[in-house]
């Protein structure tokens, strides 16, 4: 103990500027035997941590920096920062980058001992012949390696993919009633799959049934001879055709010698414990890397079931680090999936998470470059600030809040979530969105520009209400959702939710209300998968806010906004939108938008009540489509519940513009509406701010204060003018849902 107060003396001593904090620094080039001064750093985040422990343990109440000088971390453990690691009233623990040092916090180890592959090797391609390098894992790294990716410093690398294929089954109809029946069964065509030795590495990537996911699925077993396959655990749907989608490859299979045909390119033979790789530079150099990890740090308090008990850590900081080489999350038969298994409820599959904390603060730092997502708070999580990083090159969702599941358990809230560039989320769990908000509630996202993303930049989600058995009229009758599927069913808190008769009643609890979203730029988002948006709802719950973002060249998003199933009393207001539009459904309120190209899509499931009041349409090409929907001739009795008024419509035709207005006014609806040019201040530039003398202004239509949007040192316009950045053109908004919408006649 004397030795311990010696030492803590020291570190006083040496780096306290003051008594109201102490200083602990890390060094690569340091040693675990030092005292963590500036001069004598300790070398790993483990000892740093020791040393906060016993400096809280003699009673230290000032703030505490462990201050991590340049250089790479590498980590063969997660770091678990727990309660007797954390802030008391009023005190702040710090894990901060020296000034102007990069420190990099990282899984991967780096592999040595590469040659040359001699000899030939079972299916491989003849074009790879004499190319391919392998490397004995022994003794390099953990006892047993099963990565899934691979890095070039910190370059991902491509694993070795066959061509691509579509099963030869699809799914029977209906197929809501179906698509959870027979969920481990693959038809494949003849010549596609194989009953390679090492099954147990080889994994087929698929969409399974629905254009909106992906699975990646281990192979148990391969008939040949009936072409049937079967996988170790169930697809998230079945094992088909991608439905209302004419892809002619949803399949493919990896790590196997014969997708080994391209530079970049490696299998892994866990079993024999070797790796092959096809070099992008003639050899492999001295800077490959596996990733040993799935989550590098992990906040972690006491998360207990029962309704109470819950106790976080609580006043951790991350500021100026930088986060990498983690590997990809590979599901199992325990994983439990929230919607669309689009990510796996309270699990390490992120570099940075949260679960059991409040009032910590994420602050610059760098999540790039990782089979992993980049930050999550699960469970417990409260009043949580992350704010200006840059979250790029992910394998997985970029930001997730999860809380407890539907229940009367609801203590994940209050987050902020502010001026952060995201891009490059999901470049492996293709479904992966950018920020993702399940059962977490008055959380603030603002001021955070999004964008290069191969599906949603924004979810906000819960558990509807057919998953407790409820029925609705519209799209859900008869189908019983089995309770053994790993979607959501396995989250519910049963005896806590009772047995609801009424969707009202279930959305007691839906836990993601009142959220605000407000002064974002999303652009090329939706560039890969199909029937997603930019911004998604659906049964959050109520009170969510969308407000003041700005959206455009969403590739294929069949509407930019989208309420969808089960969402209710909730906002969309004041967004730019430039593309297809918004869709409605339910009681939700759509005001004050600004809409180029597209239009409003209403849906069956509109409830009397909804509200689409004082929004500008402006219509670019033909057909123009102020208001559309998936059922034709149903579009009167659609208008009736969202009862539009007080709108201004115009269209770049203007014939058919105000054909379109007429049609419309025909059928009972928008009385008050007007055709006529709203003019912008400079539409060619995006300006859509109204001029003095804009008709929209008599409708009680107002301006959008655009200068808000947009990171905060950078507003959106600001970038966008200086760069000359095209927003829209005719050929960029046409229609390219291919949701079959129909027009207005």
């Amino acid at each position: 103990m004397k030795l311990k107060v010696i030492l803590l003396a020291l570190v006083i001593l040496l780096n306290s500027c003051d008594e109201k904090s102490i200083s602990i620094y890390i060094s690569p080039d340091g040693a675990d035997a030092n005292a963590g001064s500036i001069e004598a750093p300790v070398a790993t985040m483990t000892k740093a941590k020791f040393l906060v422990q016993e400096a809280l343990e003699q009673g230290y109440t000032g703030d505490i920096s462990v201050v991590l000088k340049g250089g790479v971390y590498r980590l063969d453990e997660t770091l678990v920062l727990g309660l007797k690691d954390g802030a008391s009233e009023g005190q702040t623990i710090s894990w901060e980058a020296a000034d102007g040092e990069q420190p990099v916090i990282t899984s991967t180890k780096v592999l040595s001992g590469w040659q040359k592959l001699s000899g030939s090797v079972e299916g491989l391609p003849t074009v790879a012949e004499g190319k391919i390098y392998v490397v004995d894992l022994k003794g390099q790294g953990p006892e047993s390696w099963n990565f899934k990716t691979l890095y070039d410093g910190e370059t991902l690398l491509p694993r070795a993919r066959t061509k691509g294929f579509q099963p030869t089954t699809a799914c029977p109809t209906p197929t809501l009633a179906n698509r959870w029946e027979d969920l481990q069964t693959l038809h494949f065509p003849e010549g596609t799959i194989r009953n390679w030795s090492n099954l147990s590495d080889v994994e087929i990537f698929i969409r399974p049934t629905h254009q909106w996911l992906v699975n990646y699925l281990t192979l148990e077993s391969v008939d040949e001879e009936n072409l049937v396959a079967k996988t170790t655990i169930p697809g998230t749907y079945r094992l088909c055709q991608v439905k209302n989608k004419p892809w002619k490859e949803t399949c493919w299979v990896e790590n196997v010698f014969e997708g080994l045909d391209q530079p970049g390119e490696w299998v892994l033979d866990s079993k024999a414990g070797k790796l092959y790789l096809w070099p992008t530079k003639g050899d492999p150099g001295d800077n490959i890397q596996a990733p040993t990890l799935p989550t590098l740090v992990r906040v972690e308090g006491k998360n207990v079931y029962e309704v109470e008990g819950d106790i976080p850590v609580k006043g951790i900081q991350f500021k100026g680090l930088t986060f990498t080489g983690t590997d990809r999350d590979t599901w199992t038969k325990e994983d439990r999936g929230i919607q669309h298994d689009w990510d796996m409820y309270d699990k390490d599959n992120t570099l940075l998470r949260f679960r059991s904390a409040a009032d910590c603060k994420v602050i610059a730092c760098d999540f790039r470059n990782a089979g992993s997502g980049g930050i999550r708070i699960d469970l417990y999580g409260q009043n949580i600030e992350i704010r200006s990083n840059k979250i790029h090159n992910l394998g997985g969702t970029g930001i997730l809040l999860s809380g407890y599941g539907p229940g009367v358990k609801d203590v994940n809230f209050g987050h902020s979530i502010v001026d952060n560039e995201m891009s490059r989320i999901g470049q492996l769990y293709l479904h992966s969105p950018g920020i993702f908000v399940w059962q977490s509630g008055e959380n603030k996202i603002l001021n955070n520009y999004i964008h290069d993303l191969p599906y949603d930049a924004i979810v906000l989600s819960g558990v509807r209400p057919r998953y407790f058995g409820i029925m609705d009229p519209v799209k859900w009758t008869g189908y019983a959702i089995p309770r053994r599927i790993r979607e959501n069913m396995q989250v519910i808190r049963w005896e806590e939710t009772g047995d609801p008769k009424t969707a009202e009643d279930a959305l007691k609890f839906a836990h993601a209300r009142n959220n605000l979203v407000q002064d974002n730029e999303f652009h090329n988002v939706m560039e890969v998968l199909g029937d997603g948006n930019a911004i998604y709802l659906s049964c959050a719950g109520k009170g969510n806010i969308i407000k003041r973002n700005l959206i455009y060249k969403t590739t294929k998003a069949a509407n930019e906004i989208r309420f969808d199933d089960d969402q209710e009393e909730s906002y969309v207001e004041q967004n730019i939108v430039f593309g297809n539009g918004i869709k409605l459904k339910h009681t939700n309120y759509i005001l004050n938008n600004v809409i180029i190209g597209g239009g409003i899509s209403i849906r069956p499931e509109t409830a009397v009540g909804a509200k689409v009041n004082k929004n500008i349409t402006y219509g670019i090409g033909t057909p123009v489509r102020f208001y559309n929907t998936n059922v034709e001739k149903k579009l009167k009795g659609l208008l009736d519940l969202a009862n539009p008024d007080y709108n201004l419509f115009y269209a770049d035709n203007v014939e058919a513009g105000r054909k379109s207005l007429q049609q419309v006014q025909a059928l009972g609806h928008e009385a008050h509406g007007i055709f006529g040019d709203p003019l912008f201040k400079d539409l060619a530039r995006g300006d859509v701010r109204l001029t003095e003398y804009s008709p929209a202004r008599s409708l009680g239509i107002a301006s959008i204060d655009i200068m808000k949007i947009g990171l905060l040192n950078e507003p959106s316009f600001e970038r966008i003018w200086k760069n000359n950045t095209e927003l829209w053109s005719a050929e960029s908004l046409e229609d390219h849902s291919g949701e079959n919408l129909q027009l207005v006649k």
